[in-house]
Order: structure tokens, then C-alpha cells, then sequence
């Protein structure tokens, strides 16, 4: 028996049978698309898509000046000792033992009807007294 006949009889080798060939055909077809579309995935350019941005993301505004009691509770101002601009303020009672003192306030700006108003979340002290900047 020769070399070529040997080999044209061993399994996977030789002439490819009829009913083999619609088989050969399909795992061919699926696997050149699964490395068209893995291509078209690897492709993708990521800085494309934008992460969403959590509240964390994006700096809370503050304000810092002196804090006056304002005319009805849970009204305030700060006034920038610097501009002598004035920024209402709506916060809870805690603030009063903040009053008449130069404060930091983070939080964020809303609206109360009409006016916009500054919503504080954080506070710290930067001094006992108002003293107007020179």
C-alpha cells in the first residue's frame, strides 16, 4: 500500500463527503464571523463612551464671609467681607451658633420661589468675629 493511499484513508484526510460538506461550510461561516465581529469589538475605540458622572465628580461650590441672621428662621447671609457681596442663604437652625463669625460654607445653589438661595451641607469656622478685609 502506498504512502498516499494510507494517508487519503485516515480519519479527517482525503475527499471531503457530500453530506460532510454543508457542515465544513457552516463552521467555516461561523467561525470567519466570529473573528469579523470579535475584530469589529476590539476595534471599538473606548475614550468614545463618557463614564457617568456621580455627584462626587463635580465640586460643590462654597462661600465665605460672615454670617447674619436673616428675617425669618431658616434665612441667613453671608457677605463676602472682601466685595461686600451678599448670598442668601437657607439652612437650618444649627447656623446660629455660627452667627456673626467669618464661615465657610459648601453646598449647592437652589431656589426658594423665585430667589436663589445657597443650601449649605458643610461648615467650618475661619473666625470668631466679622472683621471687614483691608
Amino acid at each position: 500500500m502506498s504512502l498516499d493511499r494510507e494517508l487519503s484513508n485516515a480519519p479527517g484526510c482525503g475527499k471531503v463527503r457530500a453530506q460532510d460538506r454543508p457542515m465544513k461550510i457552516l463552521s467555516s461561516t461561523l467561525l470567519l464571523a466570529g473573528f469579523a465581529f470579535g475584530s469589529i469589538a476590539y476595534g471599538q475605540d473606548p475614550s468614545q463612551a463618557k463614564p457617568p458622572q456621580g455627584p462626587s465628580d463635580t465640586p460643590k461650590p462654597s462661600v465665605t464671609g460672615c454670617l447674619t441672621k436673616g428675617v425669618a428662621a431658616g434665612q441667613y447671609t453671608i457677605t463676602d467681607q472682601k466685595t461686600g457681596d451678599k448670598t442668601p442663604i437657607a439652612g437650618p437652625e444649627q447656623l446660629d451658633k455660627f452667627l456673626n463669625q467669618t464661615v465657610t460654607l459648601t453646598g449647592t445653589m437652589g431656589s426658594q420661589g423665585q430667589d436663589k438661595v445657597f443650601k449649605p451641607e458643610a461648615i467650618s469656622q475661619v473666625s470668631t468675629t466679622c472683621e471687614k478685609s483691608k
